[in-house]
């Protein structure tokens, strides 16, 4: 499987799904420190990720800055459309994307790439339309298993990646 491009939605895969506000109305998120881990060495390995998601918010973008995820979409009511122009990005066709999402709004993108992922905690006809489903739930270490499984696929060792915070 020639897989270059990983897509991930966000809440339910990225997250758990929560949305927290404070009390002066900020949005907030957790974000899995495993699952960034895994993004980043993903990266390294020579695969481009990029976010697609149906809402934005300042911690998001945040978190994609510190992950160095460029290639991004929020507030998208067509994940295709927003699919096709990163893959015009990329220089890569849907047939070498993976996408990970967890509710109806996925369910079109999943069904035209090459392999669609899905954590348990996905809603059922994305659940029946995923290829590989996670054992872990979005939002604690999904994502990981992953990064980990594409890179296995390929061969890759990720202790061959790594750097130290330090070093980062």
């Amino acid at each position: 499987m020639d897989i270059r491009l990983l897509v991930l939605d966000v809440d339910g895969v990225l997250t758990d799904g929560t949305i927290l506000y404070s009390a002066e109305g900020e949005e907030l998120k957790a974000f899995n420190v495993q699952d960034g881990l895994g993004i980043k060495l993903l990266m390294r390995s020579g695969f481009e990720v990029a976010v697609i998601s149906g809402r934005g918010s300042a911690p998001l973008e945040r978190r994609l800055d510190d992950l160095g995820i460029f290639h991004r979409r929020f507030k998208c009511k067509d994940k295709v459309a927003a699919l096709e122009d990163i893959c015009d990005e990329v220089g890569c066709m849907f047939d070498q994307v993976a996408f990970m999402g967890d509710d109806l709004i996925d369910l079109k993108v999943m069904q035209a790439v090459r392999f669609a992922v899905a954590p348990p905690n996905a809603v059922p006809e994305v659940l029946q339309a995923a290829h590989h489903v996670t054992d872990r739930q979005g939002g604690f270490g999904a994502v990981r298993e992953l990064c980990d499984y594409l890179a296995a696929l390929k061969g890759i060792r990720f202790a061959d990646y790594y750097v130290t915070p330090e070093e980062d």
